[in-house]
């Protein structure tokens, strides 16, 4: 099955480089376990790929599903969906008769959900025990699945990994973008993208988009994603959930400690800030009111406090990733709901990179040998991760407490130090970095 079109083949973590490509995309792969008995009804777990809403693809061996059938005992389903312009151009406010044409993908992903809701019982699935499971950009998918009134009911259960419900673009923004695409391919308006081949949008749509992890997702920022556009999405989703559109769903939320780290790596020189100003100026776009006092505050949880890249590393860490995840949790938690937590701090590929962004996909998938991480100490952290997976998938819980903001311990920690692995820790951190976050309105 080939990935969604997108910009180009993208080296992805831990698996492969995508080579085959197809704008006929919209396809599904299901896996069902071997060690099962075969009149068992198991559980199902839908998995929603990540890559930044530019690229990723449902089919091996970016998205192992037989691995994750193997060591959870589901039944799992990788489904495809639009990437980029492709999945996300909002036409809708560019005339009457691009009234449905927004949010593509999330429908593809709910089209997918019903899909598996009517016939994955013909594959030993139980079609009332339906997790749907992502990380990354998936995981903000199913953030943004929490809000959609068309996804009611088709699943029973989420987890998001590296994601949350914060990552939405507003009609203004979304609509700015789709404006700047059409002059972009030199084009008159709107009717004129049916006349473009495939390969020019893809060629033109990263002109109109941020490449810089912090540019493009703190407030402000210009990327490929789900838009509340009134109608597939007609409220927020952090908002949603609040009010308790997701009461009745258990959802299991984990980040990494070091979420961003690879992006620093990878960034190198572009990533580091000019000064102290410019990362003033990031910290106030994230909400942050005392940015010299949070500068200073997280000087205590790096190693070189003079690091001005590792200092942005670790405040956007929080600020696009841990804070929403607890966030999320607190919201449902609020609203009645359960919501579980859980913080990855297993190292696969060594302290430099050390519990980073796309880390939990080598426990996921089993792919630790890739790495030479196949060792007592990272295979545990493997199996309590998709131990948790597998239980919650088959129970609703991952076999610790839900979270409660204000409780001390109460996130599980996954991996690390044989101090910190397997024990209930408190997330955010109970420190004067998480003192100078502002306090979030819902």
């Amino acid at each position: 099955m080939p990935g969604a079109s997108q910009e180009s083949s993208f080296p992805t973590f831990p698996t492969a480089e995508i080579r085959e490509t197809s704008e006929d995309c919209l396809y599904l792969n299901v896996w069902t376990p071997t060690t099962t008995a075969e009149d068992a009804v198991r559980p199902v777990i839908v998995w929603v790929y990540g890559g930044g809403y530019d690229a990723g693809s449902a089919a091996p061996p970016y998205s192992d599903g037989a691995a994750l059938a193997r060591q959870t005992g589901a039944v799992v389903v990788t489904a495809n969906y639009r990437l980029g312009a492709l999945g996300f151009l909002h036409l809708a406010d560019l005339g009457s008769q691009w009234a449905g044409s927004t949010n593509l993908a999330l429908q593809d992903k709910m089209t997918a959900l019903r899909w598996v809701r009517e016939n994955i019982a013909s594959f030993g699935g139980d079609p009332g025990n339906i997790t749907v499971a992502g990380q990354s950009a998936g995981a903000f998918s199913i953030g943004a699945l929490l809000a959609a009134p068309a996804a009611a009911g088709l699943f029973h259960k989420a987890i998001l990994q590296s994601g949350s419900t914060s990552r939405i673009f507003d009609r203004a923004t979304a609509t700015t973008m789709a404006e700047d695409l059409i002059t972009a391919l030199r084009l008159d308006d709107a009717e004129d993208l049916l006349t473009v081949t495939c390969q020019r949008i893809l060629d033109a749509q990263g002109t109109v988009v941020t490449g810089d992890i912090g540019r493009r997702n703190l407030p402000g920022g210009r990327s490929w994603g789900a838009v509340l556009d009134g109608g597939v999405l007609p409220v927020a989703p952090q908002q949603a959930v609040a009010d308790g559109a997701a009461a009745d769903i258990p959802l299991l939320v984990g980040a990494t400690r070091d979420e961003v780290r690879v992006f620093q790596m990878i960034g190198g020189d572009s990533f580091r800030p000019e000064g102290e100003t410019a990362l003033y100026t990031e910290m106030r776009r994230a909400g942050v009111t005392e940015p010299e006092k949070l500068l200073n505050a997280y000087r205590s949880r790096i190693a070189d406090p003079d690091d001005l890249s590792a200092l942005r590393g670790a405040f956007l860490t929080d600020a696009l990733y841990r804070i929403p995840a607890t966030r999320l949790a607190q919201a449902q938690a609020g609203a009645g709901g359960r919501a579980y937590h859980y913080l990855l701090l297993d190292e696969p590929c060594g302290p430099a990179m050390g519990a980073f962004h796309g880390a939990d996909l080598l426990h996921v998938f089993d792919k630790l040998s890739l790495v030479g991480a196949d060792t007592p100490e990272h295979l545990t952290a493997r199996d309590t991760l998709v131990g948790s997976w597998a239980a919650f998938a088959a129970t609703g819980s991952p076999g610790w407490p839900p979270y409660a903001a204000k409780a001390e311990g109460n996130s599980r920690a996954i991996g690390g130090s044989p101090a910190d692995a397997g024990r209930m820790i408190t997330e955010p951190p109970a420190d004067d970095v998480t003192a100078l976050w502002p306090t979030p309105s819902t």
